[in-house]
């Protein structure tokens, strides 16, 4: 998303309502080293090349480049703009002699990665030491307007159980440092060493999250909004509800993909909450919330879902195919359905966890598994 001003902590916090529900979207890429395939700290060299835009920014990590979309009105409006930029990226990184790519984890490199030389990126450092050196991790996140705090506190309590439905249909991270980890998104595991990742804590209103905030800041554990990573947050300077739990893909199209299928969701809950109708799936139990988080990230699309506080289970395919089918009349009046149908054909038959998996099986070799990764993502822009 373009940059807006954060707040300081107040008592209470503005929330810069959107009336519409827009889309925008962020993705981190892998700069990498042509030759070896390793990542290389190449960021300062990017930017410095770059005039000073919104839409190119940098990561915790000098190995990582994000490119923010524009604020869109619709998917297909989302498509056009993230395909210029990351044309555009591309060439960029190649006319300076980097490769491309995009993946929830680097398979293979075990160096320690620089940090990017900016404030807020060495403070980080300085609180999460070693495993600020270790974060060779990429993601995908998709931010859609909310019409108040309000609101956007209401439906993130009401998208927290299809969390692990994105984690699965997204999971692109299998190897880490040289080794098949037997995770889908190994990403997931690494960020849940971190202090603040992964699933959070439900609200009752804005100003209850805003107490939060402030709290958090008064402890020394925040300074603003952004500094709570979860996999789902509100954006007050954006006015929108975040999503971040999913691995970054391969390619452009499986990313919008995603994007379509969250913008789908949130809007289908969106309409729940104004119409105080109950959705397909319904909150439970944190502690079952946690286990289909951490089977979604292990088992990707072959995990069970627990639905509900008593244990009942089904595949989380069947679950997601439930999902789309109850997603078919918000997706028609959004224009989202042929995405979803792509999805529903493509991740969900060939998720990008297994196809990396079936690559090396195949090759015995994680080089090649990445110059793949370099070669989806060309033939993706190509076309």
């Amino acid at each position: 998303m373009p940059n807006m001003p954060e707040h300081e902590i107040h008592p209470y916090i503005e929330f810069k309502a959107c009336p519409d529900a827009t889309l925008g979207m962020e993705i981190e890429f892998q700069l990498l080293n042509p030759v070896t395939l390793d990542l290389t700290d190449g960021i300062s060299v990017l930017l410095n090349s770059y005039p000073e835009t919104p839409e190119i920014k940098p990561e915790l990590t000098q190995c990582s480049v994000e490119i923010n979309s524009k604020v869109c009105a619709n998917i297909r409006e989302l498509e056009a703009d993230v395909i210029s930029l990351v044309r555009t990226l591309k060439g960029r990184c190649e006319s300076l002699g980097m490769a491309l790519c995009t993946a929830g984890a680097h398979p293979f490199s075990r160096r320690p990665v620089g940090i990017t030389p900016r404030p807020r990126y060495l403070a980080i450092e300085e609180k999460m030491a070693y495993l600020s050196r270790r974060m060779k991790t990429f993601a995908l996140h998709v931010h859609v307007g909310m019409p108040s705090g309000d609101v956007a506190i209401a439906v993130l309590t009401l998208l927290k159980p299809y969390l692990p439905i994105l984690l699965a249909l997204s999971a692109s991270s299998p190897f880490w440092e040289g080794e098949d980890t037997n995770f889908a998104s190994f990403r997931q595991r690494f960020l849940a060493m971190m202090r603040d990742y992964g699933v959070p804590p439900s609200f009752n209103t804005w100003s209850d999250f805003a107490e939060f905030l402030k709290n958090t800041h008064t402890a020394g554990l925040s300074a603003i909004s952004r500094d709570l990573h979860w996999d789902l947050r509100p954006s007050p300077g954006f006015g929108t509800l975040e999503v971040r739990v999913m691995d970054a893909l391969p390619t452009v199209r499986e990313n919008i993909m995603m994007a379509a299928l969250v913008y789908t969701l949130i809007v289908y809950l969106l309409r729940c909450h104004e119409q105080e109708a109950c959705s397909y799936l319904l909150p439970h139990h944190w502690w079952m919330e946690k286990m289909n988080h951490f089977n979604a990230s292990f088992h990707g699309l072959d995990a069970d879902y627990i639905f509900d506080d008593q244990g009942h289970s089904s595949p989380i395919k069947a679950v997601i195919q439930e999902t789309l089918q109850k997603l078919t009349p918000t997706a028609l009046e959004l224009g989202t359905t042929a995405y979803l149908q792509h999805l529903e054909s493509h991740l969900v038959n060939q998720p990008s966890y297994l196809r990396q998996r079936r690559l090396f099986q195949e090759t015995g070799s994680l080089k090649i598994l990445v110059a793949t990764l370099v070669r989806e993502l060309e033939e993706d822009l190509a076309v």
